[in-house]
């Protein structure tokens, strides 16, 4: 299992993080996850992503520079990824303070389509 990777902690964020998605007032729809060969370019967490994530994670989300997970394998759903995005782990910076909410929903919707 992959959360074995980050440890306790891990499991608790991820579970924390899904506890609050699904009590949330407003029930969101998540975009349906598509292969990142058909991923329109105009998608907008694209260029977010390209800007903020592809250093470490790389285009297509493979790349693992300084100890990045390869998203392609990923099993964290829209909302532990926004979490992950908007707070950070890790090496992984917290984008909160550079990123709108929006953004950071948008960033990690294109982060599904790498799988």
């Amino acid at each position: 299992m992959m959360l074995s990777w980050y440890g306790p902690q891990a499991f608790f964020i991820l579970l924390s993080s899904l506890l609050v998605a699904s009590c949330s007032s407003s029930p969101t729809e998540a975009p349906a996850a598509t292969p990142a060969a058909s991923a329109p370019a105009e998608l907008p967490g694209k260029a977010l992503f390209a800007t903020n994530c592809a250093l470490c994670h790389g285009p297509d989300g493979k790349r693992g520079l300084n100890g990045a997970h390869d998203l392609t394998k990923s099993n964290l759903n829209q909302a532990g990824r926004v979490y992950m995005v908007t707070n950070g782990l890790g090496k992984m910076p917290a984008f909160k303070g550079q990123l709108t909410p929006e953004q950071i929903e948008q960033v990690a919707a294109y982060s599904l389509t790498l799988q």
